[in-house]
């Protein structure tokens, strides 16, 4: 029998938070957990799900045993439903939230008597699917709890927001997130470098770790410096990383910007030498540029048509150009 899912170890203050509320009977019938992707609020999220169907759980979690537990392992649970983007796109499709409604309206198969949606991540939903949840979030029939997750909440429509009870997750301590890394990785100095590179995310970094990452990283870090030196053209680096995984892409360069700008305003060591190279540019416009690539990292999450070619020309020409002008005044 397969062990069900737990919450992570940084996820406690979390998870006990959910406990009272659950002992006390004022669990809502909606949350929404909130916090930087790759941190495991998805984890999160199943191992509630498996909680409250569960016929025998226990503090930390759900029994593994009972018939519930062997439904929810297999995804076969006919009280469970998780909606995401469809393999392939990065949208919620409104039909797909339109189905809630009749899956609310059912009477749950299970002697607990609940029905769980875990929506993720909430952002993926346009205008039109937000509003279509809507429905289900104002008329919530008893007994179905929707757990909602979103990277970025700032996005979700305020009428969303409003209607659900908010949990907050933060980038873990470091000690629990190194710990579970190195037990994954093997190497306690390899699992920091990781963490460092992933600003902290345990998730990122393991994913790091096991694309090769770092060193595809490294690669993005030597266009940058062809691109300085003169050795490559925007347009060329545009071609190279145009292929690539975009929010990987951008993932690279907000992290960058970031490092950068923690390096300028409080001496925060620089993770890649080359990068030193900008250390003197207006620290001003190394936020606007961060908050640019954010924005357009969140266009492409959210599945918008944008030209990977021309975004990424467009952005490093006025990279360039920002250089330049930097280095003549």
């Amino acid at each position: 029998m397969a062990e069900p899912l737990l919450a992570y170890s940084w996820q406690m203050s979390q998870w006990h938070d959910l406990q009272r509320l659950i002992e006390s009977g004022r669990l809502p019938h909606a949350l929404l957990l909130a916090g930087p992707d790759s941190i495991g609020k998805l984890r999160f999220a199943k191992a509630l799900a498996g909680f409250l169907l569960c016929e025998s759980p226990s503090q930390v979690g759900a029994c593994g045993q009972c018939r519930s537990c062997h439904f929810q392992i297999d995804a076969s649970n006919p009280d469970y439903r998780e909606i995401c983007p469809d393999e392939g796109k990065r949208q919620i499709g409104i039909d797909q939230v339109r189905g809630l409604q009749s899956f609310s309206a059912q009477h749950a198969h299970r002697d607990k008597g609940r029905k769980i949606v875990i929506i993720h991540p909430a952002e993926a939903m346009n205008v039109y699917t937000a509003n279509a949840l809507l429905k289900t979030l104002e008329e919530p029939n008893s007994g179905t709890i929707l757990i909602l997750i979103s990277h970025t909440s700032s996005q979700l429509l305020p009428t969303i927001r409003s209607r659900c009870v908010q949990l907050r997750f933060g980038i873990p301590d470091s000690s629990l997130a190194e710990s579970w890394l190195r037990d994954y990785v093997g190497d306690a100095e390899l699992s920091k470098k990781l963490l460092l590179e992933a600003g902290g995310r345990p998730l990122a970094a393991r994913q790091t770790f096991d694309e090769d990452g770092l060193a595809v990283r490294e690669s993005f870090d030597a266009a940058m410096s062809a691109l300085l030196d003169g050795g490559k053209t925007a347009l060329q680096v545009a071609l190279e990383l145009k292929d690539k995984d975009i929010l990987q892409v951008f993932d690279w360069w907000c992290s960058r910007l970031m490092e950068l700008s923690r390096h300028q305003l409080a001496g925060v060591p620089l993770l890649a030498n080359s990068w030193a190279s900008y250390k003197n540019l207006p620290a001003n416009l190394v936020m606007q540029t961060l908050q640019r690539g954010l924005e357009l990292r969140s266009g492409f999450s959210r599945g918008v048509a944008l030209n990977k070619q021309l975004v990424l020309e467009t952005l490093f020409l006025e990279w360039v150009a920002l250089c330049k002008r930097s280095a003549a005044s």
